[in-house]
């Protein structure tokens, strides 16, 4: 733990259920060829302390989501529920919302260069939050150069007076995450935090993350494209493409028993280290959708294997297969579950 919290949280305490629900949740922009769709009927639930995550190409609506859960989305119109300790956060007022963020719910930005202001010191950023909240200089700075120390930055003292360009992309992001933990938030969205980092320091701020739930009963929402991931990672895996969830499990059913053709591609297309070799990667042919053009049916129909007449005409709901465990949104979810339930 930083110390004890300087200031109660903003939500109020809720006694059972989920730290945070997302109901239905439709994120719509208004552009020049029309209403876009980015989020459809999103609906999850984290826990207190759990770690979730949300997998999907680029485009799949992953950090559009994410960013109406922290109410910084701008010209977005935004539907549906999201409910944080037992309070819909989209009926509060900005100021109350403003309130949270950083202090109950943070974020960690995908890339720390363009989040990080370039005139101002690591250490002056960091301990805003706790300067904003009218915690005294001295104990701003100590605690900050103690969370510093504490997501892995050598020589905290030293580097407390650096600027963002001094740093490695590695160090940038460990600052980052110092930000969205220096008020020991109850929920920590990361959005993308190991892209453009080489596979050592990936796994470092994977294990920083898993101390981070261990340690403080902090629950973390982990955004990426990568599946390869979350295998070491997250309790459970939602799995999303063309804004909507299509299939969501624990991570083992996920790994060894997918029965959605899109998890299907994207574990093809990661390398094995263990187990027969395979002979080539698996691609799954052409691209997403753009959000404008999004096709009749199932939006993957285009791009599937097991695609049929009935997958360009009737949009599959995401439900559980008689012999499966789990949900999919898939019309053949009951093949691919009898096909690949005893891998």
């Amino acid at each position: 733990m930083i110390g004890n919290k300087i200031e109660s949280k903003v939500a109020p305490t809720h006694a059972g259920g989920p730290l945070l629900e997302v109901k239905n949740l439709k994120v719509s922009f208004e552009t020049v060829n029309g209403r876009v769709l980015a989020v459809n009927d999103l609906n999850f639930s984290v826990q207190t302390g759990q770690r979730i995550g949300i997998v999907g190409e680029s485009g799949s609506g992953k950090s559009v989501a994410a960013q109406a859960l922290m109410g910084i989305l701008r010209g977005a119109d935004i539907s549906g529920e999201i409910i944080f300790r037992g309070t819909n956060l989209l009926e509060l007022e900005e100021d109350h919302y403003r309130k949270l963020r950083g202090w109950d719910i943070s974020y960690v930005f995908q890339d720390p260069l363009s989040a990080l202001d370039p005139i101002r010191t690591i250490g002056d950023q960091v301990s805003q939050v706790l300067r904003l909240r009218n915690v005294k200089a001295a104990e701003a700075k100590n605690k900050t150069l103690e969370i510093l120390d504490r997501v892995g930055i050598k020589d905290p003292q030293r580097r407390y007076n650096d600027y963002p360009h001094q740093f490695s992309g590695g160090m940038r992001q460990r600052a980052m995450i110092a930000m969205a933990l220096i008020g020991e938030p109850s929920l920590v969205i990361a959005d993308e935090p190991t892209t453009s980092l080489d596979v050592r320091v990936q796994a470092q701020v994977i294990d920083l993350f898993n101390k981070l739930t261990e340690e403080q009963g902090t629950a973390v929402i982990f955004i990426t494209h990568d599946l390869s991931i979350m295998a070491g990672f997250a309790e459970d895996v939602y799995v999303m493409y063309a804004g909507n969830i299509v299939e969501s499990a624990k991570t083992d059913e996920i790994y060894y028993r997918s029965i959605h053709p899109y998890t299907l591609g994207l574990l093809g297309s990661i390398p094995r280290i263990r187990g027969p070799v395979l002979k080539s990667l698996t691609a799954i042919k052409g691209k997403p959708p753009a959000p404008t053009d999004i096709p009749p049916g199932c939006p993957f129909h285009p791009r599937c294997t097991y695609a049929s007449s009935e997958c360009a005409e009737l949009k599959p709901t995401l439900q559980i297969p008689k012999s499966g465990n789990h949900l999919s949104a898939c019309h053949h979810s009951e093949l691919l579950s009898q096909k690949n339930g005893s891998r």
